[in-house]
C-alpha cells in the first residue's frame, strides 16, 4: 500500500520568487511617495498664500465699494494698531511677527508661519532654511519666502 504524501508548504523557489515580486513593487512605489510630505507642505503653503491674495482683493474692493470708511480684517476694527489701510486701500501690515498673518486671516495660531526682516515663510520654506530646493519653478521651498508690497496689495513668492 502506498501512501499519499500531503503538500502543505512553500517551496523555496515560489518564496524567493515572491520575495523579487516585492522587491520590485517596492522599487517603483517608495520614489513615488518619497517626497510626498514636501509636497504637502508646498501644497499647504500655496493654499493659504491664495487666501491671502483673496483677502487682500477683498478688502480693497471692500475700500472702494464703500467709499473708504468700514471695518475690515479678522479683528474688524480699523482702530487697531497694525490694522490701518493706506491710501490705496490695502493693509498697511498683515499681522504681527507673533501671528503674521492674523489681520486678515483666522485661526493663525498654529506657528506654520513666520515673518522675518519683512519676509514672509511657510511650512514648506522654513524660514529659509530648508535644504529641500527642488527648483521647481513657483513651488515654494528651499530659501523661497513670501513678500507682501502694501502699495500694490500683492503677496507673492520671491524664488531668489
Amino acid at each position: 500500500m502506498k501512501i499519499k504524501s500531503v503538500r502543505c508548504a512553500f517551496t523555496l523557489v515560489e518564496l524567493i520568487f515572491v520575495i523579487v515580486i516585492i522587491g520590485v513593487l517596492s522599487a517603483v512605489a517608495i520614489p513615488k511617495f518619497a517626497n510626498l510630505t514636501d509636497n504637502s507642505k508646498s501644497a499647504s503653503e500655496l493654499a493659504t498664500a491664495s487666501s491671502v491674495q483673496s483677502a487682500l482683493d477683498s478688502i480693497h474692493g471692500e475700500w472702494i465699494a464703500n467709499t473708504c470708511d468700514f471695518d475690515w480684517g479678522n479683528g474688524q476694527n480699523t482702530g487697531n494698531a497694525g490694522q490701518a489701510l493706506n491710501a490705496t486701500g490695502y493693509p498697511t501690515t498683515l499681522g504681527s511677527a507673533a501671528h503674521p498673518l492674523d489681520a486678515i486671516l483666522k485661526n493663525t495660531e498654529n506657528g506654520d508661519w513666520v515673518l522675518v526682516g519683512g519676509k514672509y515663510y511657510g511650512p514648506a520654506t522654513k524660514n529659509g532654511t530648508s535644504t529641500k530646493d527642488r527648483n521647481i519653478a513657483n513651488k515654494p521651498e528651499g530659501n523661497d519666502y513670501w513678500e507682501y508690497n502694501a502699495t500694490t496689495g500683492t503677496f507673492k513668492l520671491i524664488e531668489p
